[in-house]
């Protein structure tokens, strides 16, 4: 209700509108058009979240997930235990499992998922790396997989499996189509056939001179 709305209406004696609400916009139950009171609760005693004065949903819990004795909907704390002082894998706060009455499960692990060799159920360490040194991902501390390649398909020279390095050269610093750095192939020659002083393979530069500034035709007449 805007500043306007409280001086345009017409009012009772007692203070309510046409509509039955204050110039706050609550009704004699003091509740506003959406049923909810100046403290934002509506008659159930919930407000726009669905949860009492005390906090608690319908079905007894917190925001947080939690009942009054403090455990969520599977019975257990915020320290992860039930009733009984056991977590969901049945071990208590010392360590010891319901079942075997020992520090292991019957799977062999202990309370942090872990056997005897430091292993857990699907068999990686602490660190997240098998027997054999490698993580879910299939890589090891490294970051290079069996084949030994990391993730962007690199060995550890720098390679990947066609031979070429990050820029696309081989070790011989060549590119796929046969070019160097420079710009020049095997035999000396850059992509349009010319060597470092400027001649082709004939013996010819650009303006199709020779070494002794004879054109073909020259060369043919001599």
């Amino acid at each position: 209700m805007g500043l306007f709305d409280k001086f345009s209406k017409t009012f009772d004696k007692f203070g309510y509108d046409l509509d039955g609400y204050d110039k706050n916009g609550y009704d004699k139950n003091g509740y506003d058009k959406n049923g909810y009171d100046k403290k934002g609760y509506n008659k159930e005693g919930y407000d726009k979240n669905r949860y009492n004065r005390d906090g608690y949903n319908k079905n007894g819990y917190d925001k947080k997930g939690y009942n009054k004795k403090g455990y969520n909907k599977n019975g257990y704390d915020k320290n992860g235990y039930d009733l009984d002082g056991y977590d969901k894998n049945g071990f208590s706060f010392d360590g010891i499992h319901i079942d075997t009455k020992i520090n292991f499960d019957k799977d062999g692990c202990n309370k942090k998922g872990y056997n005897k060799e430091g292993y857990n159920k699907k068999g990686y360490d602490k660190e997240g790396y098998d027997k054999e040194g490698y993580n879910k991902n299939g890589y090891d501390k490294e970051g290079y997989n069996k084949n030994g390649y990391d993730k962007e398909g690199y060995n550890k020279n720098g390679y990947d499996k066609e031979g070429y390095d990050k820029e696309e050269y081989d070790k011989e610093g060549y590119d796929k189509e046969g070019y160097n750095k420079e710009g020049y192939d095997k035999e000396e020659y850059d992509r349009l056939g010319y060597d470092h002083l400027g001649y082709n393979k004939e013996g010819y530069n650009k303006e199709g001179y020779n070494k002794f500034n004879k054109n073909k035709i020259e060369v043919k007449k001599d």
